[in-house]
């Protein structure tokens, strides 16, 4: 479970760059389903206070400048998301360096970033903002798979994302104070 302390102290940490926002960076492996639906969905979950966080995503092993799958781009329409305008990004030190929060969406992600010397307590696996009862830690990739597995893929990923903009707001709040 979430350390809320530990999010009070991702906000000092940035409370001391120029930047006003508070960043979060979302890391898949391809950057064209997880990530950038894990996006769209928290900035619908954060409504009006949107406008105070940078939210991006990256991913492991990505290829820059693809657009985001078909599926990921009609599920997250149906929700009244837009991802038509996305563009993927193999993830880099300097971008995961900027970030006050790195969700990610399985643990080898998490590993990922320890090799290019990320491995602090701004990682998280977005499940680990849990549902009661669900059994695993990673979102699975829908890539290659059906409409349904990106619907699902959508409704597991807002579930813990809605979770998630309320630490997100607690951090926002915190530096603003």
């Amino acid at each position: 479970m979430i350390d809320r302390a530990r999010i009070a102290a991702y906000s000092l940490r940035a409370m001391t760059r120029p930047d006003p926002l508070y960043h979060v960076l979302f890391v898949c492996t391809g950057n064209t389903c997880r990530s950038p639906m894990a996006v769209a969905a928290l900035r619908q979950a954060l409504g009006s206070d949107a406008d105070r966080v940078a939210i991006s995503s990256a991913g492991t092993s990505a290829w820059d400048g693809q657009p985001a799958a078909r599926f990921a781009i009609e599920t997250a329409q149906r929700s009244g998301a837009v991802l038509e305008n996305h563009r993927s990004r193999r993830l880099t030190p300097e971008m995961a360096g900027e970030a006050d929060l790195i969700v990610v969406m399985e643990p080898a992600h998490r590993a990922a970033l320890a090799t290019l010397g990320i491995a602090d307590d701004r990682v998280h696996v977005l499940s680990e903002w849990p549902e009661p009862g669900e059994p695993t830690l990673e979102i699975s990739d829908p890539f290659g798979q059906s409409a349904e597995a990106y619907e699902e893929c959508w409704r597991r990923i807002g579930r813990h994302v809605e979770r998630l903009a309320v630490v997100v707001r607690e951090a926002c709040r915190s530096r603003s104070a």
